[in-house]
């Protein structure tokens, strides 16, 4: 069996110091210690810049360090992302552009010459023709997606033995959700130890019936040479699933196992196949995605925060760009970075992940955060007039108010 381990290590860029010390003490130097330990395994991991640049503050240099000693024995091969992690797809070209320029600077200055990615992690897997299309053009080979993001008429297509790509040319690696979705390790540990493996797969497992019939439809892969594709929050390790270490060092002493850098694994195909991708996340649904919703948890078009988020956000991309010569634009544009995460779009979705055994995506606190972040990137313009400070000001009183009058209604 090959296993494909991806890993996206990322903390929003307001994280404060406590909660990247425990981050660190639960999750990213246990994973150092276990590299260090079983040098055979592999894994593919995306650092978001923000992430690196806070390590880096904190005096986490030497972690840094030790995960670029870990690259240069090829344990580990590293993706591009954006730097500040948004919803790439919902931003206009020019800022795609930019974060994820920032955020090859950034790991390039921290990790070293070993920081040389060819593929590439979409903050929350959302994908879109504009974002594939800025991809490709930046020079990258491959993308991580979810199996989600294939458009119906391909799905039929699905095989791990082939080498996908998209209409534009660039190599595609599509995750299995199902099993990305549990404790990863357990549930590779029960596919070798049961009976032939994949014949005896789980109930979340699709191939069943796909094996019996000596298929190689993607949902089980191949019987005879299976192959699994995770990817996964890192963090999960550790930081969530905190006895993970005994798992996975089975795992790294079973001779009946393969791991594999995303690299690699391409490298191994040799039949081609063309997909078409359509808008999506790693969140998405497929009820959503018939109704046209395909970053629901980001932009409803049925959430009042939402739109009014957005409406915030583009105003404040809009007036950072006409003024770049202002005196202090560094500032507005840092606090600009910070108000563009994901993180705050998708506290205020409300969105029930009871059938994750995950809270509710609600906190009223994170939104606010995310909208002063903004409405402090506008104060932060020196030069700009006093009719765009108070557009702003009004703006932050309205998503304040909605987040408050919502989060005191429900209770």
């Amino acid at each position: 069996m090959n296993w494909i381990n991806i890993l996206h290590f990322y903390q929003p860029p307001t994280s404060s110091k406590e909660q990247i010390d425990e981050v660190v003490k639960s999750s990213y130097q246990p994973w150092v210690d276990f590299l260090n330990k079983y040098k055979k395994v592999k894994i593919t991991v995306n650092f978001t810049g923000c992430l690196t640049q806070k390590l880096f503050s904190l005096n986490y240099k030497k972690l840094l360090k030790d995960f670029a000693k870990i690259a240069k024995r090829k344990q580990i091969e590293f993706l591009e992302s954006a730097a500040f992690h948004p919803i790439l797809p919902l931003l206009p070209e020019k800022e795609i552009i930019k974060q994820i320029k920032i955020n090859n600077k950034i790991n390039k200055l921290h990790f070293g010459k070993i920081y040389k990615p060819k593929g590439f992690f979409l903050p929350e897997m959302a994908v879109s023709d504009k974002v594939l299309k800025i991809i490709k053009k930046l020079g990258y080979k491959y993308i991580i997606l979810d199996e989600i993001s294939v458009k119906d008429s391909d799905k039929n297509k699905f095989n791990n033995n082939i080498k996908y790509k998209t209409k534009n040319n660039l190599e595609v690696i599509f995750r299995n959700r199902k099993i990305s979705q549990t404790f990863v390790p357990e549930t590779v540990i029960n596919l070798l130890e049961k009976n032939n493996g994949w014949l005896n797969a789980p109930a979340w497992s699709q191939s069943v019936k796909s094996q019996q019939t000596g298929s190689t439809q993607r949902d089980g892969a191949n019987a005879l040479d299976p192959t699994i594709i995770t990817a996964t929050d890192g963090e999960l390790y550790g930081h969530k699933y905190w006895n993970w270490y005994p798992d996975y060092s089975y795992l790294a002493k079973n001779k009946n196992i393969t791991t594999l850098t995303a690299s690699e694994y391409l490298k191994i195909l040799k039949n081609t196949q063309v997909v078409s991708i359509r808008d999506s996340s790693w969140e998405s649904t497929e009820k959503e995605l018939k109704n046209k919703i395909p970053f629901a948890l980001w932009n409803h078009p049925k959430n009042k925060i939402h739109k009014k988020l957005w409406q915030f956000a583009n105003f404040v991309l809009e007036l950072n760009y006409k003024n770049q010569k202002d005196p202090n634009h560094f500032a507005s544009r840092l606090h600009l970075e910070n108000g563009l995460v994901s993180c705050s779009f998708w506290w205020a979705s409300s969105k029930n992940f009871k059938e994750m055994f995950s809270p509710i995506a609600w906190d009223p606190s994170m939104v606010e955060k995310g909208a002063q972040e903004l409405l402090n990137s506008v104060r932060s313009l020196e030069k700009i007039n006093s009719q765009d400070k108070l557009f702003a000001e009004k703006l932050f009183s309205e998503i304040r108010n909605l987040v408050w009058e919502k989060h005191w209604n429900n209770k």
